[in-house]
């Protein structure tokens, strides 16, 4: 494997720490992002001025500060001028700094724009979160001392991958972490899953055969509602799957407010859809949840995460009560989440593996009296018996498109 190109990752040891910079020509606005920094982390201030006095200041002077926050306008009438052309003067003055873009207006091409000129990440200004914020600077603000005697990072968790730039960790576990990454062939950002790959996180040699084979199938599938694998590999340490990003979040942030019956039944619908291509071909995802069911801004639903994935042959071998083959699983999950969409709860549990094994036990779940209809749908989804339940996704959907018939779908 060879090297990436120049550039590697910020080493937030050896940033100044006490300081950020604000810049944006609305005194009132930088303050507010000011006053964000410094509920984030009360030790930390920032200094606030207008984009001329910003362009008179020499780099060595700009690249003291531990982060530099820019407010950014877009779609403003009679603007002249590129809004991001501040930011691309100032990666280029101070290649490794860390900058962040607030977004007043814009939108996702706006959003990809800005990573692609070397921001380290984008928010729309009115949604920035505290928490969030405090998270993302975390990495380049020093604690004191000791954050220059860090432990160790396992070379995995920073992989350097030809062709690849990573930008900043989207999540990661024991064993894997996903970054938001660019691809030197790709105008859009990517998102890059690593997974350990030794004995002490319990992946063998046959993991990687099974890897390799599994992403080769998933490279064949074209459907608008699976996630496709743009590039894969296997290096002695780790092995590696880059997937198109999709920052409008996923179906469980869409659940934080409610669903109508519309968008439930679409959402259903594409998902079930996804299943029965990935089963079709063999496969069953294994890790159905929401969080792993991305939206695009046209209203489309994609599958992501294939991590749990298996072949029909290693799928048959790991029933749900020594009776039912995982593809039924991958139903058993979708019938759940139709239950959630329409009724605003989860029919038993959150965790999918909770929702399995209480099954036995729990009764069936009722929707709420208007949503009736679709109650033969869930009956049968998640039915007790085994051979009660559905065989299929095409089933699935050949019930569903019956109940929705006259209703006229938006997706």
């Amino acid at each position: 494997m060879t090297a990436e190109r120049p550039g590697p990752p910020i080493d937030a040891t050896k940033i100044r720490s006490g300081r950020c910079l604000v810049v944006h020509d609305d005194l009132e606005l930088r303050l507010r992002l000011a006053s964000l920094v410094r509920r984030a982390f009360p030790k930390v201030d920032a200094d606030c001025i207008s984009g001329a006095s910003f362009d008179a200041l020499p780099p060595e002077r700009v690249a003291g500060y531990a982060a530099l926050l820019l407010i950014v306008e877009f779609d403003i009438r009679g603007e002249a001028t590129d809004p991001l052309i501040r930011l691309a003067r100032s990666r280029e003055r101070v290649p490794r700094l860390p900058i962040f873009v607030f977004a007043r207006g814009g939108n996702e091409r706006n959003a990809a724009r800005t990573i692609k000129l070397g921001a380290n990440d984008y928010w729309p200004i009115h949604s920035v979160k505290v928490s969030e914020l405090a998270e993302v600077l975390q990495p380049f603000v020093e604690a004191g001392p000791a954050a220059t005697a860090a432990a160790p990072v396992d070379s995995w968790r920073q992989p350097r991958i030809a062709g690849y730039r990573l930008l900043k960790t989207l999540g990661e576990s024991a064993a894997t972490v996903v970054h938001l990454a660019r691809k030197d062939d790709m105008e859009q950002p990517i998102a890059l899953k690593v997974q350990a790959l030794t004995e002490r996180h319990g992946i063998l040699e046959a993991d990687r055969e099974r890897f390799v084979r599994e992403c080769q199938i998933l490279s064949a599938l074209n459907h608008r509602s699976i996630a496709p694998v743009l590039d894969f590999g296997v290096t002695d340490e780790y092995f590696y799957l880059a997937q198109e990003y999709f920052p409008h979040g996923s179906l469980r942030d869409r659940l934080k407010t409610p669903v109508s019956e519309l968008d439930a039944v679409g959402y259903a619908r594409q998902i079930g859809e996804a299943l029965e291509v990935l089963h079709a071909a063999g496969l069953a995802h294994r890790g159905l949840k929401p969080s792993n069911l991305m939206l695009t801004d046209d209203h489309r639903m994609v599958l992501i995460d294939f991590g749990s994935l298996r072949t029909a042959e290693s799928a048959s071998a790991e029933p749900i009560d020594n009776r039912e083959p995982v593809g039924r699983g991958d139903l058993y999950r979708l019938g759940a989440m139709l239950f959630e969409m329409l009724a605003g709860s989860v029919p038993v549990a959150d965790i999918p593996a909770e929702i399995l094994a209480g099954q036995g036990s729990v009764q069936v779940p009722r929707l709420p009296r208007r949503f009736l209809r679709y109650q033969p749908i869930i009956d049968r989804v998640l039915a007790k018996e085994s051979e009660n339940r559905y065989d299929s996704a095409t089933l699935f959907l050949e019930d569903l498109k019956a109940v929705t018939a006259p209703i006229r779908t938006s997706i």
